[in-house]
Parts: C-alpha cells; sequence; structure tokens
C-alpha cells in the first residue's frame, strides 16, 4: 500500500534542515533561519518570512518586504524599522511576532 509514503517525512522542513523547525504538523517553534524583528540591532538589513500583527501588516510590513531597522535600544519600549521610504516605530510585543531573516 502506497498511501503511507505520502506522510512519511511529514515533520520536516522543505529546506530538509535536520531539526524539526515548524513547518511540519508536529514540528516546534519557528521558521528555518527566521528570528524576531526585535533581534536585529540598529543597521540590519532583513527581509520578512511571517508576520502574524495585522496592525504591522497594514503599515507594510508584509512577507517579502524588505525590512531596515533604524533604531533599538535594548531598554526602549519600541523600536524604529523603515519599509520602503516610510518609517514606522513599532513596539518589542508587535515586533517579537514578525519573523525575519
Amino acid at each position: 500500500m502506497r498511501f503511507g509514503r505520502l506522510f512519511r517525512n511529514q515533520n520536516r522542513c522543505p529546506q530538509r534542515c535536520p531539526q524539526r523547525c515548524g513547518r511540519g504538523f508536529g514540528g516546534g517553534q519557528g521558521l528555518c533561519g527566521a528570528y524576531p524583528l526585535n533581534d536585529f540591532a540598529q543597521g540590519a538589513n532583513v527581509v520578512v518570512v511571517s508576520n502574524s500583527d495585522r496592525k504591522t501588516l497594514e503599515m507594510g510590513l508584509f512577507t517579502g518586504a524588505l525590512v531596515t531597522v533604524m533604531k533599538n535600544q535594548p531598554h526602549a519600549a519600541n523600536m524604529v524599522v523603515a519599509a520602503g521610504e516610510s518609517r514606522y516605530i513599532i513596539s518589542k510585543e508587535a515586533a517579537v511576532k514578525i519573523q525575519v531573516r
């Protein structure tokens, strides 16, 4: 019976990484090689991989958008990012929901 082979590698990432990254049915946390936006320092250029925050999606921080971190201080409640010609002040709570590479 060939039905079983369809579900054999359901917990593996399409990028074939050895860990279970969350892209399968029973995976872990996050995406392969993606980190929260608030982890990056000033001057970092990153690409949005996923964004689960509706407000920042409406700002233009959608999947595939190139984002530059303009200001990110460790003890500040907000950070400044640039998407295209626009600059946005977003909270660190919202930045945690944005996965980037």
